[in-house]
């Protein structure tokens, strides 16, 4: 009879804590209210000549949840006109109350989400606040935006032995974001053979070498490549240091000559289009784009649109097909020929 009473008073108790703990989670919700988004400037033209300087700076209030919730912020930016469909969500540090944006930094921004480069258009903006899944998000009243982006990329170029020392026809290196990082993929036609990268199609200004690591602007002598095959080409001017690496791309798996074993069909360096580029027969199947023969860099996808890892790409009927891989844009193309 005692454990009868013991569990009894011992389910009171816990009924009153779970109807305490559910009043206390009415009480600190509250009336909610939104918050509000505020811009310095709602018509910009961004150019690349200005990229470190500050474009446009944000700052907002919170919505009010009640008291002891935390609450997260997120910056939306979209396309007006499209309900910010596919917007671009931007984290915003928690306490903060502004956001500075660098001139290179806010049209990567907008790039990202849908502007075309070079083109004047409208934005919307708005702050999203979330205190928790079981709250209702709320979202700040829109502000409009109209810009002028710019063309992120930029280019260096690589004269050498390989293609007779000539800047107008080198290899081209890119940075896809003007970050100073540039890349590109050259297929050296002999061990030790030697190379120069410039600044444009011609020599006035180039960087050469002394230790075949560091870079050195309008000075050093030639870089040299000291395998010969195909190889990846890193250029940092942020640190003035280059680096080269054994890098062929080619295609693997049942609708290709080898399967999924490999070898895999080598591409070969489309540098007037930037891209990988081979024509090709296929079998009804799938493939995948692949790095030296190997699974640890791999690239899938569909619709055109590539990423690191992504699922296989089919192939409906066997024939031949030109098929290209662009590494900048992670993109690609199946043509039946």
């Amino acid at each position: 009879m005692k454990n009868i009473f013991k569990f009894l008073f011992v389910s009171f108790i816990a009924s009153l804590l779970f109807s305490c703990e559910k009043d206390e989670d009415r009480a600190v919700i509250g009336n909610v209210t939104e918050g509000l988004l505020r811009s310095d400037k709602t018509d910009l033209t961004l150019a690349q000549e200005n990229a470190d300087q500050t474009a446009v700076t944000l700052s907002w209030d919170d919505p009010s949840y009640g008291p002891n919730l935390a609450l997260s912020n997120q910056l939306e930016i979209a396309l007006e006109g499209t309900d910010f469909q596919n917007a671009k969500a931007v984290d915003l540090a928690a306490g903060s109350s502004s956001i500075s944006y660098t001139v290179q930094d806010f049209n990567a921004l907008l790039l990202n989400a849908g502007a075309n480069a070079g083109e004047t258009e409208k934005f919307e903006l708005r702050l999203k606040s979330s205190a928790g899944a079981s709250i209702p998000e709320t979202y700040s009243p829109v502000i409009k935006m109209t810009v002028k982006t710019y063309a992120l990329i930029s280019y260096l170029y690589v004269p050498g032995a390989y293609q007779q020392w000539n800047p107008a026809t080198a290899n081209t290196l890119v940075s896809a974001t003007s970050n100073g990082i540039y890349v590109t993929y050259i297929d050296f036609t002999a061990a030790g053979s030697e190379f120069k990268i410039t600044v444009e199609r011609n020599w006035d200004n180039s960087y050469g070498t002394d230790d075949n690591v560091n870079l050195i602007y309008n000075g050093g002598g030639n870089m040299k490549a000291a395998n010969a095959g195909p190889q990846k080409l890193s250029v940092n001017l942020n640190t003035k240091k280059f680096t080269l690496i054994p890098y062929s791309m080619g295609l693997v798996g049942d609708a290709t000559a080898n399967g999924w074993n490999g070898p895999d069909t080598r591409m070969s360096w489309d540098d007037a289009n930037l891209s990988w580029s081979i024509t090709t027969s296929l079998a009804a199947g799938n493939f995948k784009f692949r790095v030296n023969n190997d699974w640890s860099e791999n690239y899938g996808g569909s619709n055109g649109s590539a990423s690191s890892g992504g699922d296989n790409i089919a192939v409906a009927e066997a024939g031949t097909y030109k098929i290209t891989f662009d590494p900048f844009k992670l993109s690609y193309t199946v043509t039946k020929q």
